[in-house]
């Protein structure tokens, strides 16, 4: 039953609904009342980064399964990439044209360098977050960002330095937490309203996320003021099944962590977004090793994602990880979909649960018409 709004005329007859045959639209209902989060019962879809790839994903699913969000990775160190704002704010130009909101990781280093190669290094804590909390060096490149996310105006996920206490990552404790705060400061006093703020994890890394001195500050932790949605990231299949304990060792597994850092948003009362995720130590060009990878790695993913209701959101990355040296010399492997018709079936299979959020309802998400 929809009513209409009328004016208020002398002598109107009063209103009378007009029943066109349709049930009243429901309200949705929000969890966690944070920024761009799904209904209640909903969990948005989004993609990864590389395009070629990312076409390739795009069809083999249907039109309307496509996804709401995509990653987009940005070095602010001094990288042979060299820093190029007009770029960027091209690249996500063009994912709004594809229906697709930017979740941008802004990570507080330049390239990674590979493991051998950090090993040799004489501080393998090489990223700049530290120069971040307490120089200007960067300031005028985090500005950058924020003027790009500003003039775009429309909704905008930002990840700052994903995969905090990673080795790989190189970033500094106690410093890391003030340079995640005074990069969201900065684009909070711009008025960059229309960017929602994502502290992310891999279980990958020790559990210290929560750990703290003596003196209350945190080694990881910035702040519930400055967060909007925790995150995590899930390549794994130790991630997200198996033992929660390392035999004899007395420590948490990576499932372990995996489910603690959820159990630390559940309390901190944040949904969480599975950032990045695939399957990274399994072929699906070989069908045995795909079936393996759905028996190993989907089936818990999924079961994961449907037990722990504060997960709304998850990016899955097709990709051929053999095409990339740095993960190559890792041992990550062939997981695009298009390479294995078991997988990519089931995938669309899955994808039509009513509980996904494509990019069709984007517009279901809460402020998300705010900035549009």
């Amino acid at each position: 039953m929809t009513w209409f709004g009328l004016t208020v005329l002398a002598c109107a007859e009063p209103a009378v609904p007009v029943d066109d045959g349709n049930p009243p639209a429901a309200e949705p209902v929000y969890r966690f009342g944070v920024k761009f989060e799904p209904p209640v019962g909903r969990v948005v879809h989004g993609l990864g980064q590389w395009q070629e790839y990312n076409a390739k994903y795009d069809a083999l699913v249907p039109a309307d399964q496509h996804p709401a969000s995509q990653l987009i990775f940005i070095d602010i160190g001094d990288t042979p990439r060299g820093w190029r704002p007009q770029n960027i704010a091209q690249q996500i130009e063009s994912y709004d044209q594809q229906g697709r909101i930017p979740h941008i990781d802004i990570a507080l280093r330049g390239l990674q360098p590979p493991r051998a190669v950090l090993d040799t290094m004489a501080d393998p804590l090489y990223a700049i977050d530290d120069e971040v909390a307490h120089t200007t060096k960067y300031d005028s490149r985090i500005d950058d960002l924020v003027q790009i996310v500003l003039t775009y105006g429309r909704p905008v996920m930002v990840r700052i330095g994903g995969e905090f206490n990673g080795w790989w990552n190189g970033y500094h404790p106690y410093d890391y937490p003030k340079a995640l705060r005074k990069i969201v400061q900065r684009f909070r006093n711009a008025g960059a309203h229309n960017a929602a703020f994502i502290w992310c994890y891999e279980p990958a890394g020790p559990d210290d996320f929560d750990a703290h001195n003596g003196a209350g500050e945190y080694r990881w932790f910035p702040g519930d003021d400055v967060i909007d949605w925790f995150s995590i990231d899930l390549f794994a299949a130790a991630d997200i099944s198996g033992p929660l304990m390392l035999p004899g060792r007395g420590d948490l597994s990576p499932y372990g962590r995996t489910l603690r850092f959820l159990d630390m948003a559940v309390a901190h009362a944040r949904p969480v977004i599975i950032a990045e995720s695939a399957p990274a130590h399994y072929d699906f060009a070989n069908p045995a090793t795909a079936q393996a990878a759905w028996n190993e790695w989907f089936e818990p993913y999924f079961k994961l994602i449907a037990a722990r209701d504060e997960i709304l959101w998850f990016h899955y990355i097709n990709y051929d990880w053999t095409q990339a040296a740095y993960y190559a010399q890792s041992g990550w492997k062939n997981n695009d979909l298009a390479a294995s018709p078991l997988l990519s079936q089931r995938w669309v299979q899955e994808l039509v649960r009513p509980r996904y959020l494509h990019a069709g309802e984007k517009h279901l998400l809460r402020d998300y018409e705010t900035y549009r």
